[in-house]
């Protein structure tokens, strides 16, 4: 039985040294139920050492890692960085090289279940200018640690997209991957969002309410936040308030919100200069703010309350990296509260 998860005590009477050696072995699965049980246990799972040794031990394919995607002559690429050196010289075959295309462009990733949600990009922009490709399946679901795909059928591909973002359930031994792909995209009129979102379990894209948030504002606004339930993304200033602020959406309710950001902050930084970067720490919804060579990290408190708000965590300075001359320091993650990627 648990305390709570507010609960600092521990559970069970066991020796922390015991009940971290236990954590390390349970399923993925299992390991979301476990953080429910009490703080310490929530402690433990989130500490640097924690993740590499419950890889090491699943019996199962388990890595961790970055797809890291760039373009170069108008073709994307995707490169795999593990967080574990030792995993990476186990299996450097974790790639999108499996896929039917050749080129593929990946449009959002769900890191519980390793899934990734890729676009043919070939085939996207001929669907998009209304070519010959327009009817071919352009989308693909696959499981890149063990290679796996499965073709889905095109949303509305002559809409540009804004944001994707794709959500895993949990699902029984040897089922089928079970997710929900979340898709924004631009009208013609650019005055909302249109939203789509396909159903593992239906196997087909479903219209969703508009969202009348400016389109702009999310256009290119980087990978999907997952914290609380909902997808998040840092977005531009709006034309009309000129104002920054976080786009919330959640997967279940499918109901979208706007959340300001720490008016300590607003003003001391350029987010045009990729200064400001929403992370998640042990579950949690952060915000990371590079000013004069140190780092900030926000956390929002009482999420989904009426009485939000957002408190300092820690401040780094970044001098001493020292980083050579005339090269720039780029924040992508925040791998938990000590280490960053």
């Amino acid at each position: 039985q648990g305390n709570g998860a507010g609960d600092d005590e521990d559970s069970g009477g066991l020796p922390e040294d015991q009940m971290f050696e236990m954590l390390t072995r349970v399923s993925l699965d299992d390991l979301s139920a476990c953080r429910q049980v009490s703080a310490q246990w929530r402690r433990l799972t989130y500490e640097p050492a924690f993740s590499p040794l419950h890889c090491r031990r699943r019996a199962d394919a388990v890595v961790s890692g970055y797809f890291v995607q760039g373009m170069a002559r108008n073709r994307y690429s995707a490169t795999f960085v593990s967080m574990h050196p030792s995993q990476a010289d186990a299996d450097p075959s974790v790639s999108l090289d499996f896929l039917p295309s050749a080129h593929v462009r990946v449009e959002a990733v769900s890191a519980h279940r390793g899934l990734a949600c890729c676009v043919d990009a070939d085939a996207d922009a001929a669907a998009r200018m209304g070519g010959k490709a327009s009817s071919a399946r352009c989308y693909y679901a696959c499981k890149p640690a063990t290679r796996q795909w499965r073709a889905l059928p095109n949303p509305r591909l002559r809409f540009p997209t804004a944001v994707t973002a794709m959500v895993a359930r949990p699902a029984g031994a040897g089922a089928a991957a079970d997710f929900k792909i979340l898709r924004l995209s631009v009208p013609t009129l650019r005055d909302h969002l249109r939203c789509e979102i396909f159903d593992s379990r239906r196997r087909a894209w479903r219209r969703s309410a508009d969202v009348m948030v400016w389109p702009e504002s999310l256009v290119a606004a980087g990978p999907a936040v997952r914290a609380h339930g909902a997808m998040h993304w840092l977005r531009w200033p709006d034309r009309v308030s000129a104002a920054e602020d976080i786009f919330a959406f959640d997967m279940k309710s499918e109901a979208w919100r706007l959340i300001v950001l720490p008016p300590e902050v607003e003003d001391r930084t350029d987010r045009w200069a990729g200064k400001k970067k929403l992370v998640t720490v042990e579950g949690k919804l952060c915000l990371v703010v590079i000013v004069d060579e140190e780092a900030e990290v926000w956390v929002i408190t009482d999420y989904g309350r009426q009485q939000e708000r957002w408190e300092k965590k820690m401040a780094v300075n970044l001098k001493n990296l020292g980083m050579q001359e005339g090269r720039a320091l780029i924040l992508r993650d925040l791998c938990s509260s000590e280490v960053a990627f």
